[in-house]
């Protein structure tokens, strides 16, 4: 995958380090190894393909960050993006749920967390040939509906 986000605004090799760190902090991986971080789920895609809007704000955000932030131990940026969030509440609101999206699309956190991954049909729904049992509540509410009999 390109290292630009496929927009007007690309990001760089420092905002892309930026970037990382700052997925990391929001949602690091699992001591376990079997939740990926935020920084693990392609989220450089997620913007190109769903979020190319948010693009501009994200370079925004990312240059509020401290330089030298990717260097900064976990709970200094914790503390760091704690201090942003108070200061920019709106920003990391769209910022937590553009990340928050993009994470919980992504399959492998979804069969961790027990969401079924694919198409949902036809798990659960096995409709047998010919029975016409499903319509029995739109007959029974006929008027509600609208439903009349032939």
């Amino acid at each position: 995958m390109p290292d630009l986000v496929s927009t007007d605004h690309p990001i760089s090799d420092q905002q892309q380090s930026l970037l990382t760190a700052l997925l990391d902090t929001l949602i690091p991986a699992s001591k376990d190894g079997t939740m990926p971080s935020a920084a693990d789920v392609e989220f450089k895609y997620y913007l190109s393909t769903q979020a190319a809007d948010f693009v501009a704000d994200l370079t925004i955000i990312l240059g509020q960050l401290d330089p030298v932030f990717a260097d900064l131990s976990l709970s200094e940026r914790c503390e760091e993006l704690t201090e942003f969030s108070a200061n920019e509440p709106q920003a990391f609101q769209n910022l937590l749920s553009r990340v928050y999206d993009c994470y919980y699309q992504d399959d492998r956190v979804r069969r961790e967390i027990g969401v079924v991954t694919g198409a949902v049909f036809p798990q659960g729904n096995q409709l047998i040939p010919g029975d016409l049992t499903l319509l029995d509540p739109v007959i029974e509410n006929a008027t509600r509906h609208g439903y009349r009999k032939t």
